[in-house]
């Protein structure tokens, strides 16, 4: 969104520089922000322009802006309201001209009520702000979201293009995707790497963590059929124990005649049948 927001802008010709707060120790990141002059401290055999410097008439992004140390928010909010910085061990402010954008997954607001976000920095930095929402919450983006996953990770070798079926699309609508995009994206590259052919289709769920985690929440509907959930409780409990019959039956406190007939009368996969 950063880089978005840069290439729209009529800075786009500009440098576009991120620093991620979190990345650095205190020390480190004031250097790697603010720069720093020979001499300055231990091992500063030369100067070094800091990221400002560097971003100058562009745009810099403050990733992770929420795990800032208190000790350098005073400097970076001296640095947005005179828009000039101070090397470390120069006596000379170097005047800059920056967009600043920062970004955070924690509540800045929670944080200043905490006293580990400074006040005065947070209104500051709170100019326009921009709500990135999860990817549970716009889901029928997904399935153009996953044609493009597809079409950026699939072999380009064969005439048949790779599809994910209705129903697959479906279930992906359905998760909750913690993870966001990042996570729909590896989960596109994971099913074309297992995939036995052109059509994904629901058996690319089988055994990944997804799978899993969508029985793990499904629960108890009302109305559900008992032969229905019986089905589920007993193709779960095949899956936690990898497929063993005797483990099944121990677990459900069954015998195993029972759990077989009900693999029959349900028509699981052969393949669970261990």
């Amino acid at each position: 969104m950063a880089r978005l927001v840069h290439r729209s802008s009529l800075r786009r010709d500009r440098p576009f520089v991120a620093v991620n707060c979190a990345a650095f120790p205190d020390t480190l990141l004031e250097s790697e922000m603010f720069g720093h002059v020979r001499g300055a401290f231990t091992g500063a055999t030369t100067s070094k322009m800091g990221k400002f410097e560097l971003a100058n008439g562009g745009t810099l992004l403050l990733d992770e802006i929420g795990e800032m140390p208190a000790t350098l928010q005073p400097k970076l909010l001296r640095v947005l309201q005179e828009r000039e910085v101070d090397r470390l061990g120069d006596t000379r402010p170097v005047p800059v001209d920056v967009r600043v954008i920062a970004t955070t997954n924690r509540c800045l607001r929670t944080l200043v009520s905490e006293g580990k976000f400074r006040e005065d920095l947070y209104y500051r930095l709170n100019v326009v702000p921009l709500s990135i929402p999860p990817l549970r919450e716009h889901r029928e983006d997904i399935p153009e979201l996953a044609g493009h996953f597809l079409h950026k990770y699939a072999p380009k070798t064969g005439a048949v293009p790779f599809r994910l079926s209705p129903d697959l699309l479906g279930r992906l609508q359905e998760h909750d995707w913690p993870g966001n995009v990042r996570e729909l994206e590896n989960w596109i590259r994971r099913a074309l790497a297992f995939a036995s052919g052109p059509m994904i289709g629901l058996e690319s769920l089988e055994g990944s963590e997804f799978h899993a985690k969508e029985r793990q929440h499904r629960g108890l509907e009302a109305g559900l059929p008992l032969s229905e959930m019986e089905r589920q409780l007993l193709e779960a409990t095949l899956e936690a124990t990898g497929g063993n019959r005797t483990h099944a039956a121990e677990m459900l406190g069954v015998s195993l005649r029972t759990i077989r007939n009900k693999i029959r009368q349900y028509g699981l996969p052969p393949r669970r049948m261990v």
